[in-house]
């Protein structure tokens, strides 16, 4: 009698931390670099401490159970935080872009064009321009202070960098890059959208399959299993 009730408990406890996984949350300013989050040793520490105690004292493959979910849910977090940043930088740079064109048409210079737009931008890319502005006031060059930040921010930024490095080293033209680039931004945007509008028929799934379903078995098959068993019964 206590396996049932514990699979019970650990199947509505996975469904909780699914669907509290999948609520809307606040973005975030990315921490300072070198920072650290204070329970990153102890918090898998703690969860296999709890599976042991459940392995001990309710049974060992439910111990098993909750270590490999203990295990998995890290991992899948930081992937799940790295998408969601690669998806703000697609969204944020035809918006970058466009202000570069405007501020290079209007007669700015590539590094007062760069500081320009990044005073205004609040996402990752405007952060990153920022911060690459920031590099160039301790005497390093734009072009150098712009090149780490495909890894620093995320690689959907690499296309504005190279075009950015080169009007910076070589004097090249930006009106014709960035108005190819703006294009092209703007494809990969639609195209993140449309594959997000794809996938949500299988993310509703397990909703469908936990909680609708069973109700509808519920309210449906039920009453008339219960109706045949009391006629058989007679």
């Amino acid at each position: 009698m206590t396996l049932p009730i514990s699979l019970g408990l650990l199947w509505t406890a996975v469904v909780v931390l699914w669907g509290w996984s999948r609520r809307p949350r606040q973005v975030r300013s990315p921490a300072p670099p070198g920072t650290r989050p204070p329970t990153r040793f102890t918090a898998p520490a703690a969860g296999f401490t709890l599976a042991a105690v459940v392995a001990v004292i309710v049974h060992p493959a439910l111990g098993v159970a909750a270590g490999l979910l203990l295990w998995i849910t890290p991992h899948r977090r930081r992937a799940r935080l790295h998408r969601r940043k690669q998806a703000e930088i697609i969204d944020e740079l035809p918006e970058a872009v466009d202000l570069l064109r405007l501020a290079v048409s209007s007669g700015l210079n590539v590094h007062l064009a760069v500081a320009a737009v990044g005073e205004r931008l609040v996402g990752p890319v405007g952060e990153g321009l920022s911060e690459a502005v920031g590099r160039t006031q301790a005497g390093i060059r734009l072009g150098d202070a712009l090149e780490p930040l495909p890894e620093s921010v995320g690689e959907p930024l690499r296309p504005l960098v190279r075009v950015l490095i080169d009007a910076d080293r070589y004097g090249t033209e930006l009106e014709s890059p960035l108005a190819q680039l703006a294009a092209d931004s703007r494809l990969w945007r639609r195209r993140r959208a449309e594959e997000q509008a794809r996938r949500l028929p299988v993310r509703l799934l397990l909703p469908l399959v936990t909680c609708i379903l069973p109700a509808f078995i519920l309210l449906t098959l039920a009453p008339v299993l219960a109706e045949t068993l009391t006629v058989l019964s007679r």
